[in-house]
């Protein structure tokens, strides 16, 4: 969906759309939507800016970093983004980038891409760590078995390259 801004002249911006599970494009194969999406907000041309204000609500099943296995999290998440076209960027003063900065977006001044805008939020909004539980055991990392379902025989005698040195040292080689 994308909301061109010269249609928001004599309207109140306000936006309200849902996405079915697979419908919302994510750069993250690592996360799925478990059930539609919704998002409302609203857009307003503020001087120089556009500024993009909104809530984005949805069960997301995430993979657990440790045995890839789908863990479902609810999201509900409320964002504020500003948009400035590319010649408004680059004349403000390069400075030190503060919190202010990272919700700053640029764009071509014509229309705010709100399906995009919803993905990056929808991530933003997940822990950026995630497990199925605290005692997760993980994967073997030499045959591969889910250590939460049974053990492996596989002994992980693997040592930090970084440390070898140390080792032969000890061991008078």
């Amino acid at each position: 969906m994308r909301i061109e801004l010269a249609s928001l002249e004599g309207s109140d911006g306000k936006f309200a759309v849902e996405y079915d599970p697979g419908q919302l494009t994510l750069n993250d194969e690592r996360v799925r939507l478990a059930q539609p999406l919704s998002a409302t907000g609203r857009v307003r041309q503020l001087k120089g800016k556009v500024e993009v204000t909104g809530q984005i609500s949805t069960r997301a099943q995430v993979e657990c970093d440790r045995c890839l296995k789908f863990v479902e999290l609810p999201v509900d998440a409320k964002f504020n983004v500003e948009y400035v076209t590319p010649q408004t960027y680059e004349a403000s003063p390069a400075a030190e980038l503060n919190e202010t900065d990272m919700s700053l977006s640029v764009f071509d001044g014509k229309a705010i891409d709100i399906d995009e805008l919803v993905g990056e939020q929808l991530l933003l909004a997940l822990p950026s760590r995630v497990l199925c539980r605290e005692s997760c055991k993980g994967l073997c990392p030499l045959c591969g078995n889910d250590r939460n379902l049974k053990d492996c025989a596989c002994e992980s005698t693997e040592i930090d390259p970084r440390w070898g040195a140390l080792k032969e040292l000890v061991n008078g080689k």
